[in-house]
């Protein structure tokens, strides 16, 4: 499954950071959403067009929310060093020891994109990614 901007999040109430929270039917979906809440905060509401893709593959652990939290912080390494934003995602293989992913990705635009949150990184505190009820749930605490 291919999931694109914009996907849905709910911000969690979290003093000096920005904590998100999605849901969806698969431990895929949920990290690809995560994923996506990354790149919409960075974009600050601008569009992203993505003009590139690449595979990307992290290791990962402990755990699924471990694996999460190794693939956002690759994705906002790759922000940081080449301000690329995450437009569109396809989780490829996921584990409690690795990921690999399909990421397009838009160039950042000071103009478009100047409302963006300015992440410093990407924390452990509070990360989830597990079931719960018939879906899944993800969440994750941003240092700002």
């Amino acid at each position: 499954m291919r999931l694109a901007l914009p996907q849905p999040f709910e911000d969690l109430d979290h003093t000096a950071d920005v904590g998100v929270r999605v849901r969806g039917a698969s431990a895929e979906e949920v990290l690809a959403r995560l994923a996506l809440a990354l790149g919409a905060l960075l974009a600050g509401g601008g569009a992203v067009h993505a003009d590139a893709e690449e595979r990307v593959a992290v290791a990962g652990g402990p755990g699924l929310a471990g694996t999460a939290v190794a693939l956002l912080r690759e994705l906002l390494f790759r922000f940081a060093t080449a301000r690329r934003i995450p437009a569109e995602i396809e989780i490829v293989r996921l584990g409690e020891d690795a990921v690999e992913a399909l990421v397009a990705t838009g160039r950042y635009d000071p103009d478009v994109h100047g409302e963006g949150v300015d992440l410093k990184a990407v924390t452990w505190h509070a990360a989830r990614l597990e079931r719960e009820g018939d879906g899944w749930i993800g969440q994750v605490v941003f240092d700002i």
